[in-house]
């Protein structure tokens, strides 16, 4: 067995020559400051036991999450194969792509792929009897008759129903900044789009809690 190498005790700064990059499940680069924020922390010299060294690292991983939370980027979150309409699409269509594929809505694209308009659960909801932001109460009193339902015509084109102008964000918009704006809006999705108005992806609030909750392992 190889004897440890022999302790050295020094005042001169902690340098790290390299970055640590962790797959976990996705990669997180713990960095030279990150370790020096660690080391600002321990309170007394550092007396280089594996154990205080699992410790510091341990602080240096928390300190790599946080800036990466703070850091990270719309275009790492998003969901780039997006389900989309047309405005020709008939309501009734639209209905079944959102129940089929269990999901809260779809952006409306021109022949340019230019997002003019957002069809949700909510719009269709509302058709039903059901209000703008229906809450799962207002649903139930359309389904047992308590509230009578609108007569809908299911070939209509989604354009007449859709809203517009659609909230949305650019690739990169930083997730923190997307999430307040996700959150003072009181919206589930919202599409990403680039400088020309073009869908690139759909970000919604799973793909967030789901990075999230990543970082969080």
């Amino acid at each position: 067995m190889t004897a440890p190498p022999e302790k050295k005790h020094s005042d001169s700064p902690v340098t790290v020559s390299e970055d640590l990059v962790i797959d976990a499940p996705f990669s997180i680069t713990v960095t030279r400051e990150d370790i020096l924020n660690a080391l600002s922390k321990w309170p007394t010299m550092i007396d280089s036991t594996p154990e205080e060294l699992l410790e510091i690292f341990r602080l240096a991983l928390k300190s790599a999450r946080t800036r990466n939370r703070e850091e990270t980027l719309v275009d790492q979150v998003m969901t780039r194969s997006v389900i989309y309409l047309k405005p020709d699409t008939t309501i009734g269509e639209a209905a079944r792509i959102i129940t089929s594929r269990n999901i809260h809505g779809c952006p409306v694209v021109d022949d340019n792929m230019e997002v003019i308009g957002i069809v949700t659960e909510s719009n269709i909801a509302f058709l039903a009897g059901g209000t703008k932001s229906p809450r799962l109460r207002d649903l139930f009193s359309v389904i047992f008759g308590h509230q009578k339902p609108a007569t809908i015509n299911w070939n209509e084109r989604i354009s007449r129903i859709m809203s517009h102008p659609v909230i949305t964000v650019h690739p990169d918009t930083p997730v923190k900044e997307a999430l307040a704006l996700m959150q003072d809006k009181r919206i589930k999705m919202t599409p990403v789009v680039d400088k020309r108005n073009r869908l690139v992806g759909i970000l919604s609030l799973h793909d967030i809690l789901h990075q999230f909750s990543a970082m969080c392992r």
